[in-house]
């Protein structure tokens, strides 16, 4: 696993796109969040995976400063869910997972998110 850049924990980074699920989203907090007695463990961002604001299917909004160039020096990639199978997610979504993939960072479809990785061609 290649280390992060600014810290010596594996930075990880969730991305997020319109109409998410909030459990899906969730999930993956609770993994790599603080644990009870809030130690880190991870460096944990949340990703924009499209431009604009980010809806959740239930009018829910998560912000983050966080853009797809995060995925340059992530060690860990969770794309936690896809809107629709037939959908396939922006290009530059697919290159940037792509090239995460190539350098080495470890990608993770979880759910309808392994959607997006079977669209990258990386199932």
């Amino acid at each position: 696993m290649h280390s992060s850049e600014n810290h010596s924990i594996p930075s990880v980074a969730v991305i997020v796109i319109n109409q998410f699920s909030p459990f899906h989203i969730s999930v993956p907090s609770i993994v790599f969040g603080r644990d009870t007695l809030n130690e880190t463990f991870f460096d944990l961002k949340f990703v924009a995976g499209e431009e604009g604001p980010i809806w959740s299917d239930i009018g829910m909004e998560i912000h983050t400063d966080e853009d797809l160039s995060v995925l340059e020096h992530s060690d860990i990639i969770v794309v936690p869910y896809w809107r629709s199978v037939d959908e396939r997610p922006n290009q530059k979504l697919i290159d940037a997972l792509c090239d995460a993939h190539a350098r080495g960072a470890l990608i993770v479809g979880l759910c309808l998110g392994g959607y997006v990785l079977a669209y990258a061609g990386l199932l």
